[in-house]
């Protein structure tokens, strides 16, 4: 199989920017840590600026599109399957959900929930890191069509990773002995909070806690979602409502619902840890989910360079350069969390 010149050129210029990287981490990391890094994956970008990635399922190449914002792992698209002639079937699984956890053991129940979905099995799926041979993957009826699989946070935080979206790559490190290292070797002064992971690893996605208007605010990162979402609940909370100064009337979000509809808002007032965050939109949104989650999406990590550092439980965030003329295209909705 011949491989895509553009395929070959973004490797090549990966290889350069790997070999400048190794040396800046020589210089920065203390004795006895070592980073281990993985490897280095090139991404593409969506018009709406969303990163994708290389993928081969059964020697057929696609795009993926990377996703941490989502707890799955990695989902193939059956459109794609069906093009293939890989063959999609339903299936039905069964998980127990407690409920009253964190409360009193008298008050814990475990109901068996039964779920439909659709799978299918693969001979060989490779992307990056990830790779699966002869494995059932599961499988939906994307939006969108541009791609081929989703690979989510169980996928890529298996260890850490940084998201490089102003250079166009993410790395993957297994860091050993750095448990009190600065791990943004890129920049002395990166800011670094503490991210809380679910210990029963029943949702592999990281949240941190981000100020808004002098009130803080659980949040996610998404690499598949375009712009950086807030419930319209939560917004309530800090100050921010469709009536705030400044708010304009978008298109609704798309979705396998119905549409819901959305408001750019200036946030006045926005920091991570000791990083103030300027000049930031965000929007709101009836999400549909519980909680009031804030969503970071690709807009605030063009602007920002991030490393999870998942070991340490902590990621790391400094402010980047970003081109003003990037272009942005149709908004699409991120899978959202089980309530």
């Amino acid at each position: 199989m011949t491989l895509p010149f553009s395929f070959l050129l973004r490797r090549l210029t990966l290889l350069a920017a790997m070999m400048s990287s190794s040396a800046v981490l020589a210089q920065t990391l203390p004795a006895g840590c070592e980073m281990n890094e993985q490897q280095t994956v090139p991404l593409t970008f969506t018009d709406d600026m969303r990163p994708l990635v290389d993928a081969s399922i059964n020697g057929n190449l696609v795009s993926a599109m990377l996703n941490i914002g989502s707890g799955q792992h990695t989902v193939l698209n059956k459109k794609m399957l069906d093009r293939f002639g890989i063959k999609v079937r339903h299936v039905t699984s069964s998980v127990f959900r407690k409920e009253g956890e964190g409360e009193s053991s008298n008050n814990i129940t475990s109901n068996l929930v039964f779920r439909e979905g659709l799978s299918a099995f693969v001979d060989d799926f490779s992307s990056g890191v990830v790779k699966g041979k002869a494995a059932s993957f599961p499988v939906e009826d994307f939006i969108d069509d541009a791609f081929g699989a989703r690979i989510g946070a169980g996928s890529l935080l298996q260890a850490d990773l940084e998201i490089a979206l102003d250079e166009g790559f993410v790395k993957h490190f297994k860091p050993r002995g750095c448990n009190t290292a600065h791990l943004a070797y890129w920049d002395p002064a990166a800011i670094s909070v503490p991210i809380i992971v679910d210990v029963w690893k029943r949702d592999p996605r990281p949240l941190l806690r981000i100020q808004i208007n002098g009130k803080d605010v659980w949040a996610l990162l998404s690499t598949a979602t375009p712009y950086s979402y807030l419930p319209l609940v939560a917004g309530s909370h800090l100050g921010l409502t469709p009536a705030s100064p400044g708010a304009a009337r978008e298109q609704p979000v798309p979705g396998h619902g119905q549409d819901q509809p959305v408001w750019r808002i200036p946030v006045q007032q926005m920091a991570i840890g000791g990083m103030e965050i300027k000049d930031f939109d965000m929007r709101l949104v009836e999400l549909g989910y519980s909680g009031e989650i804030a969503i970071l999406g690709a807009d605030f990590l063009q602007r920002h360079r991030v490393y999870i550092a998942m070991g340490q439980r902590r990621a790391y965030f400094s402010a980047v350069e970003i081109d003003a003329n990037r272009k942005r295209g149709s908004v699409d909705v991120i899978p959202l969390p089980d309530n």
